[in-house]
């Protein structure tokens, strides 16, 4: 093997839009992309090199249709990425090489199961080790994305590569050279989902389905990047639950009002029977125990709208706002009285969950009840929305937020609350 790429992004969100077609793609530009169609691949395995697969064969035209709604907003790395793909057109398409596969599957199992990140194996194999020990052929390269399932917001989340000023894994789904792919997800310990992507010169193997007679090239552009802008932020101060990192989902058909009934009822539901929705979750939920319903407050309410929108006009995403106000201070001058001791400091927040980039009501609350998975020993949202310490135990009032665009599209606030003569 003369070199190996090595790139990884670190993920974290839940799922986005699902397959769809568009009339501006023929019917023989999607059988043509969709390489993966007859192997054994997982159905989300199969959409990533169909979406990879249709930005190669021309770029201009994913931008305008699959990846349109992600590229809003005023991100430079957005920016970037619409230029990129106004240049690329009938690229070699990717074909499902077996042994990169089984690569790719082996990584994001061993990474999944012990709960890590990186390229390199829990064991300490080199990435190039492991990749070349069943792939032998000229360069290869690797991207690693952690916390999606949906085929969809793996590939523009390494597509747009925001934070990496390479955009390696851009680079890496784009490059010419490659014409053989290996690509797996699965359930990570951590994060939920990972997803690995092997990228080789030369289809060795074909797997079931695909071939290909792509002439092969070499590239020299050697990048090794570990990015991890996106972990949960579980540092409590004053009780404060850090926020769910954000995603880069768009969707413009969104009706807030519905998304945050759904959210209401679907948490009201886990309280009731959190060991039911442990496996939906991702989190062993058995020990914690049933509580009540939560009562819907309009004051809390209010205040959670009010400051979903102001980190919108702000352009920030923190439980302290720009000018060093918490929520304490925000649900006491609306009219909530809280205790005085909890008035102590002007940053105090003992009752707001953050989530942003989620357009369904229903999954932010997955993505806080998740909160980093079992790994997370302090899981602030968890603990906060499913009452599991005392604190929290008996508060009954719920309201929540929801605000659209700003940097992350969604931006999302739950107040779970009680009075102080309670």
């Amino acid at each position: 093997m003369k070199k190996i790429f090595i790139l990884m992004a670190m993920l974290i969100a839940m799922q986005g839009l699902r397959a769809q077609t568009f009339s501006e793609w023929s019917d023989q530009e999607l059988a043509k992309a969709n390489t993966a169609q007859n192997t054994n691949l997982s159905e989300q395995e199969k959409l990533v090199f169909l979406y990879c697969n249709l930005a190669r064969l021309d770029g201009a035209k994913f931008a305008r249709t699959y990846a349109a709604k992600y590229l809003t907003g005023n991100s430079s790395y957005v920016a970037s990425l619409k230029r990129d793909l106004q240049q690329v057109k009938n690229r070699p398409m990717l074909y499902p090489e077996k042994n990169l596969c089984a690569t790719a599957a082996m990584h994001a199992i061993d990474m999944g199961t012990k709960g890590m990140t990186g390229h390199n194996s829990s064991d300490g194999t080199a990435c190039f080790t492991r990749i070349g020990k069943y792939y032998k052929c000229g360069n290869a390269a690797e991207n690693c994305s952690y916390g999606y399932s949906d085929a969809l917001d793996i590939v523009m989340q390494l597509l747009i590569d925001d934070g990496l000023p390479s955009v390696g894994h851009r680079v890496n789904i784009l490059n010419a050279t490659y014409n053989a792919m290996g690509t797996s997800i699965k359930i990570h310990k951590t994060y939920r989902y990972n997803c690995v992507q092997d990228f080789g010169e030369k289809l060795l193997t074909p797997m079931t389905g695909s071939s290909s007679n792509n002439n092969n090239r070499t590239d020299n552009n050697n990048n090794r990047t570990n990015n991890n802008n996106n972990r949960t932020d579980n540092n409590r101060n004053n009780n404060n639950q850090g926020p769910t990192p954000p995603s880069n989902n768009r969707n413009n058909n969104f009706n807030s009002s519905n998304e945050i009934e759904n959210a209401l009822m679907y948490l009201n539901a886990v309280r009731k029977n959190p060991s039911a929705y442990s496996t939906e979750i991702g989190v062993d939920l058995s020990g914690v125990q049933p509580l009540p319903e939560l009562k819907w407050n309009q004051t809390l309410a209010k205040v959670a709208q009010a400051k979903a929108q102001d980190m919108v006009d702000r352009n920030y995403f923190g439980h302290v706002d720009p000018d060093g106000g918490g929520m304490n201070f925000k649900i006491n001058a609306a009219g909530y009285k809280l205790r005085s001791s909890w008035l102590t400091s002007y940053s105090s927040n003992n009752f707001e969950s953050l989530a942003a980039g989620h357009k369904s009501g229903k999954e932010s609350i997955i993505q806080l009840i998740y909160d980093g998975g079992a790994n997370n020993s302090n899981a602030g949202h968890r603990r906060h929305l499913l009452g599991i310490d005392p604190f929290w135990s008996d508060c009954y009032d719920i309201g929540i937020g929801m605000a659209k665009g700003g940097q992350y599209g969604y931006y999302w606030c739950v107040l779970i609350a009680k009075h102080d003569f309670q």
